[in-house]
């Protein structure tokens, strides 16, 4: 593919699939012409399911005069408009590795947020894998991945893991951002349990050559295993870099108690939309929860330069996933939409009274 925005600008777009869903492939493949994207299978269907098998194929299979390459995965959903979006993003970002897909319960979706919140057009991936949906790749990198994984990966490793420490290992750094979205078919590797595993923001990524948000020292989660809310803390010292810690014990050492925190909660739900409803459809202790990770979002926020911004349509957008990103295990799928709505006032309650009070608690007032 030849593309408008740079002559010299070659992509070339690979789908990844299990044979199973080569029809779904093949779908995607034709719904863009644009991409001439290819299909390339697991080429071990009998063995034991592994994603990597297959991503190591996609990675290899580079178009020969290619400048960049585009693997997708077979239930990616893209916008009408995805071909020339990601030729101007990969003329725009030349040497960069991009992921276009973030999932909405993962510690990379609060970063997508913070960025949304204070207007950048990207994030640093925070997780201990890369998403991988949908990556575009130099074509040297993308070529480099099979030595790499032929070498370092151990049998039962993940793709997404695998692509994480091999762009860490030679010095790359992956800014996230959207709009590609996940179909969430049947897992063939096991991911069901998960729960739907959908797009943290969808609103229209922004120029290209926006700004990424800078390094988060410290990265606010609902854990959906356990449904709880900590504070992953940049940690040297740690296997992966990063300690986790309970949200209330991160937020007192910013000086924000926990009767601070459940105490603007009861004020906000006094005035919020429907709460008889919201108490109906998720408990009290998750509720709170769901809160104070939304109010550590505000805090961290604060704390990276600026107040959150909701004016912005992808702020909105990108909250607006917060409550079913965290509730999508507890909270029956044909519901998950509608509680999204309702906890909607909460979270972007939560998101500004957390910078409020880390603005006041860093002026010292």
């Amino acid at each position: 593919m030849t593309t408008p925005h740079r002559s010299d600008l070659r992509l070339s777009t690979v789908i990844m699939a299990h044979p199973r869903r080569r029809a779904a492939a093949e779908a995607l493949g034709e719904a863009h012409p644009a991409l001439a994207a290819r299909v390339v299978t697991d080429p071990e269907p009998q063995g034991p399911p592994s994603a990597l098998r297959t991503a190591r194929l996609a990675w290899r299979s580079v178009a020969a005069d290619a400048t960049h390459h585009l693997v997708l995965q077979d239930d990616a959903v893209l916008r009408p408009d995805f071909a020339d979006a990601v030729a101007a993003l990969a003329a725009a970002r030349p040497r960069d590795s991009v992921s276009l897909f973030t999932e909405w319960g993962s510690r990379t979706a609060n970063a997508v947020r913070a960025a949304a919140l204070l207007g950048h057009a990207w994030a640093p991936v925070v997780d201990d894998y890369l998403p991988s949906v949908a990556l575009v790749l130099p074509a040297g990198l993308a070529r480099g991945f099979e030595e790499y994984a032929a070498a370092k990966a151990a049998p039962d490793a993940t793709d997404d893991v695998t692509l994480l420490d091999y762009l860490h290992d030679v010095g790359r750094v992956v800014p996230v951002a959207g709009p590609v979205d996940h179909a969430n078919p049947p897992s063939l590797v096991g991911n069901d349990v998960m729960g739907p595993r959908s797009a943290a923001c969808l609103a229209p990524a922004g120029d290209p050559e926006g700004s990424v948000l800078p390094a988060m020292r410290a990265v606010p989660y609902f854990c959906w295993w356990e449904q709880l809310a900590v504070v992953y803390l940049r940690d040297p010292a740690s296997p992966d870099g990063w300690r986790r810690v309970p949200a209330e014990e991160a937020l007192l050492e910013r000086g924000i108690g926990r009767e601070r925190v459940v105490g603007a909660l009861r004020t906000a739900l006094e005035s919020v939309p429907h709460r008889e409803l919201i108490h109906d459809r998720v408990s009290d202790v998750l509720l709170a929860e769901v809160w104070t990770t939304a109010y550590a979002l505000g805090v961290v926020t604060r704390d990276l330069g600026g107040f959150p911004d909701l004016g912005r349509p992808a702020a909105r957008e990108a909250l607006a996933t917060l409550a079913p990103g965290a509730l999508r295990r507890v909270v029956p799928v044909q519901w998950l939409a509608a509680v999204g709505e309702l906890l909607y006032p909460l979270v972007a309650a939560a998101v500004l009274g957390g910078a409020a009070d880390a603005e006041a608690a860093g002026s010292g007032s």
